[in-house]
């Protein structure tokens, strides 16, 4: 299981910039600036959805996955699945979250609890690995 430091030594290694900030606009966003990447959080968030969205903004910088604001929504789509994947990937492993399953924490809440996030956020990642199936 991934904690927020571990996120935060990502950025220090790949040259990541983040500031805390108050974003009333939006919990969080990224950005490249020439060859640097910048992060901004807002830090009223609790410190699991703090986890998610810098987890998501670093999938941005470290996968590349950036769009203008005036691209077609399919390749701004294509963005956010690589930078959620990133943070699927680093957050929740599978092979510990099928462990977990079989250990009967076989809920969204007991999974959300035991890696610290949102069950939205464990629904993408069993949705993600084929562990769960969203007809919506």
């Amino acid at each position: 299981m991934t904690d927020i430091r571990e996120i935060w030594k990502v950025c220090e290694e790949e040259g990541i910039c983040v500031d805390l900030i108050e974003c009333r606009a939006c919990e969080s966003f990224s950005l490249m600036i020439g060859e640097r990447c910048y992060i901004a959080i807002d830090r009223r968030l609790p410190e699991l959805l703090m986890k998610e969205r810098a987890a998501h903004e670093v999938g941005h910088c470290v996968k590349g996955a950036f769009y203008n604001r005036d691209s077609p929504h399919d390749i701004i789509s294509q963005h956010e699945y690589r930078a959620d994947k990133w943070a699927i990937e680093k957050l929740i492993p599978r092979e510990e979250l099928v462990e977990q399953i079989k250990k009967n924490r076989d809920s969204l809440y007991l999974l959300a609890e035991y890696f610290g996030v949102s069950e939205q956020f464990i629904k993408k990642a069993c949705v993600h690995y084929g562990l769960y199936h969203d007809a919506c």
